[in-house]
């Protein structure tokens, strides 16, 4: 556990209303970006944030210090989060989930060199929207173990106790939606392909 948690975790424990400010301040930033991947939409990541928060607060209330302690809180989270987002999601519908949080952030990742090209750019923004699109389209099993892995950057066990699943398991729909992801981006370029060469 990285040393800043578990100071903020001994923290809540002594005086959770002058420290959960902090916690929100230290992780409303990455519980939006993943609502945001979950469910494609703004509004929804940040009615899901603000009810993951909420309960979190209600929780931490009710825990004793030991058990505040004992938390991994970046998994408890995320958790969090994604019980609330499959609580409120309604009905099937294509998703188009973001991988970034705004337009621009993709231009402000990038590091400063004169080499990068508005071609280049353009290129990159449009793979991305693609892989966004095909992203949506994988069941939610898949999207959200490729989401946590790849983007959240949670490793294999977080993932497994995240999502309350055997560590094989988890790898095992790493590994298909992997797959799934290659196919659909390869069946995408081979249509690109028709489209522009006739081949």
């Amino acid at each position: 556990m990285h040393d800043d948690e578990q100071a903020l975790l001994k923290l809540l424990a002594t005086s959770l209303d002058s420290t959960f400010r902090q916690l929100v301040l230290c992780y409303q930033d990455r519980l939006y970006t993943f609502a945001l991947r979950l469910t494609g939409s703004a509004q929804d990541a940040e009615d899901t944030v603000q009810e993951a928060l909420f309960g979190a607060y209600i929780a931490l209330s009710h825990y004793t210090p030991e058990r505040i302690h004992a938390l991994k809180l970046r998994g408890w989270l995320y958790k969090l989060t994604l019980n609330v987002f499959r609580n409120c999601k309604r009905g099937v519908r294509p998703l188009m989930i973001p991988l970034d949080v705004s337009e621009e952030s993709l231009v402000m990742l990038l590091p400063d060199n004169e080499e990068l090209r508005p071609d280049i750019l353009y290129e990159h923004t449009e793979r991305m929207q693609e892989l966004t699109h095909l992203l949506g389209q994988l069941p939610e099993y898949y999207r959200v173990v490729i989401i946590c892995f790849y983007f959240e950057t949670l490793s294999q066990a977080e993932i497994a106790q995240l999502l309350d699943q055997p560590l094989g398991t988890v790898k095992s729909r790493l590994h298909r939606a992997t797959q799934l992801l290659r196919q659909k981006l390869q069946a995408q370029q081979q249509k690109e392909d028709v489209a522009t060469y006739g081949i």
